[in-house]
């Protein structure tokens, strides 16, 4: 009797171990999906400003860089960096010394060519009357045929020698005029009012002429009451920018402030389109500040938006609810049983945030937005999954 009983307890242990692992293999069965947790929310309506971020630097819309075109030493420069001038007024002097030679030994050559063309005018004028007489002693049989030939190439002689002396005459005078161009040129004006931005070169330095090479640069003049930024924008976004598209600018000297902006130019070719190397391909875009009471200084740091549309009243949702397969464009949808549906959608423009949803979504539908990982792999048609609160 006792054996008995032993017998049916050790019979009930096996029962319920037997219980226990037909649930856990009931619960962890091959083929059952674990509900994974994720957010969902309804799509919802608003204004939608989509913008392209970009960063760069301060400068003036115009500012003139001066090079000298005849090379010397600076004797004399009357303004200094952060001076405001006129336009016409005197910036800077190179010595004229060389230059007034040149003007002196110009005008000297000019004389001598001028007293040398008289002469051979007044050869002409001989060899004229000589030939006129022969021609009447000629008529007189007085001379022979080859006499009259003589005093005719006398005559032509003396011509093209005046004629040559008009010639030197004239590049006599091309030179003495160019001596005097260069002699002005040592006396260098502003050609605009505005600010010395850059001052390059000190009083007694010698610089060089834009006849020889480049030239030194000397000196800026800018316009401080019209200043841009000047950006560079990536290839996939350049085709969205065009003139007149509006911007949000900070500047990091001014935190806490925004600054409105307007496109004004954008590049034609890239920035390193002539690269040998695999670089980003990048293009200028220039955006000019509107007038504001504080100063904007050449070189200072900015970061922009630049907008290039703006919709009102737009279905939108999270962009991290959108996800891609072969080319086109998907979100999941929640259905009534629990489970999530992939649903080909048209997106429009977006932000950082949100995204325009223009075809294949209702404003009652609840859709998944995340987590990313979820939505971009972890989810497939059909799976039942479990909403957070």
């Amino acid at each position: 009797m006792k054996s008995l009983r032993q017998l049916s307890k050790r019979t009930k242990r096996i029962l319920a171990a037997a219980g226990i692992l037909l649930f856990l293999l009931f619960l962890f069965r091959p083929g059952r999906e674990s509900r994974p947790e994720v957010t969902v929310a309804s799509p919802a309506r608003g204004t939608l400003v989509e913008s392209i971020p970009a960063s760069g630097t301060i400068r003036p819309v115009v500012e003139v860089k001066i090079t000298p075109e005849v090379s010397g030493e600076i004797v004399e420069i009357p303004v200094k960096e952060g001076d405001r001038v006129e336009a016409g007024d005197l910036v800077l002097k190179i010595r004229q010394d060389q230059y007034l030679s040149q003007v002196d030994q110009a005008g000297a050559s000019l004389g001598s060519l001028r007293a040398e063309w008289a002469r051979r005018r007044a050869e002409v004028r001989q060899a004229r009357l000589i030939h006129e007489r022969d021609l009447k002693l000629f008529d007189l049989n007085a001379i022979s045929a080859a006499e009259l030939q003589r005093s005719k190439t006398d005559l032509e002689i003396a011509q093209s020698s005046l004629q040559s002396a008009e010639y030197a005459i004239r590049s006599g005078e091309a030179q003495l005029k160019e001596a005097r161009e260069n002699l002005q040129k040592t006396t260098i004006y502003a050609p605009i009012g505005g600010i010395v931005s850059r001052l390059n070169v000190e009083r007694g330095e010698r610089v060089v002429g834009t006849s020889q090479m480049a030239g030194t640069e000397l000196l800026r003049i800018a316009d401080f009451s019209r200043m841009e930024v000047l950006v560079e924008v990536g290839e996939s976004d350049i085709v969205r920018v065009k003139p007149t598209d509006s911007a949000r600018v900070e500047i990091d000297a001014y935190p806490r402030r925004k600054f409105r902006g307007i496109v004004t130019q954008t590049a034609n070719s890239a920035k390193n389109m002539d690269e040998r190397f695999d670089q980003v391909t990048n293009f200028g875009v220039r955006i000019e500040l509107l007038p504001d009471s504080v100063k904007f200084l050449p070189g200072m740091s900015a970061a922009v938006d630049i907008v290039t549309e703006c919709r009102n009243d737009c279905l939108t949702i999270p962009v991290g609810s959108v996800f891609t397969r072969d080319r086109e464009t998907y979100i999941w949808v929640l259905t009534p049983g629990g489970t999530v549906q992939a649903r080909k959608v048209v997106t429009g423009i977006q932000d950082l945030e949100r995204i325009e949803i223009r075809e294949g979504l209702a404003e009652d539908e609840r859709i998944v937005t995340g987590p990313p990982e979820a939505v971009d792999k972890l989810l497939t048609e059909g799976r039942r999954v479990k909403p957070s609160a």
